[in-house]
């Protein structure tokens, strides 16, 4: 195994966020813990816990350039404030052309907006690319039904500072050495805890309709993540 691999795939950045959030929880619900796993859930819990939060936010405050990912962040979400109107555009073209070499169901569109209203910025990428290309194998039936050039280059700026989001993060965090055997210990020590909190909580709650279990739903908790970097303009914070 690679030694600087990670055992997660949400950014680097929210590491420390989902960790706190996760924090929060179970001191709300610490008794359930305790009761569900004794042993495993003893003071220790926490104060090794903590001790890995601590340990990560020293390498992310020394390393992450937070100025640099807040001007990336504002003009990827001006981009994305406008997607709706273009998506909505465009399934009327598409619903009305003619000989389209995909359905309309399959071209792509809902797929799109459902990342974009998930926040799911990597998603969104992916999902922008393929409509990107069935945009392209059909520009002259939806040209004819009046899309036009600057809305497939809206879109196309979107995916292109998406990725390059995306590629410059992962040289940012390259030349700031957080991939180093070291931090990657780290990462991979807190995101233990993580692991094993969305696990047990999962166990306590999944099967009573329990509202706390988007608490332990890492999709849930992301967006939650992710909600308040936007609103703050700390994205990578």
């Amino acid at each position: 195994m690679d030694a600087l691999a990670l055992p997660f795939n949400f950014r680097i950045s929210e590491l420390l966020p989902v960790a706190r959030l996760l924090r929060a929880s179970y001191l709300r619900d610490q008794a359930d813990f305790v009761d569900l796993l004794p042993d495993d859930y003893q003071p220790k819990f926490l104060a090794d816990f903590d001790k890995a939060i601590e340990n990560v936010g020293k390498v992310v405050r020394s390393s992450t350039s937070i100025a640099q990912r807040q001007v990336v962040t504002q003009r990827i979400e001006g981009l994305v404030d406008a997607l709706p109107r273009l998506l909505n555009r465009l399934e009327a073209r598409v619903r009305r052309a003619q000989d389209l070499t995909v359905a309309p169901k399959k071209f792509g569109i809902e797929a799109v907006r459902r990342d974009r209203n998930d926040d799911e910025h990597e998603g969104l990428a992916e999902s922008l690319r393929t409509l990107l290309q069935n945009i392209e194998a059909n520009q002259d039936a939806l040209t004819a039904k009046g899309l036009t050039e600057e809305e497939i280059k809206d879109l196309q700026t979107l995916y292109d500072n998406l990725t390059t989001d995306r590629t410059t993060q992962g040289s940012s965090l390259s030349d700031q050495r957080l991939l180093t055997a070291d931090n990657v210990k780290l990462f991979t020590t807190l995101y233990g805890f993580i692991k094993e909190l969305l696990e047990d909580g999962k166990s306590l709650y999944k099967d009573g309709g329990d509202a706390k279990l988007k608490d332990y739903t890492l999709r849930k908790v992301l967006q939650q993540v992710r909600r308040e970097q936007k609103e703050s303009g700390e994205e990578g914070a």
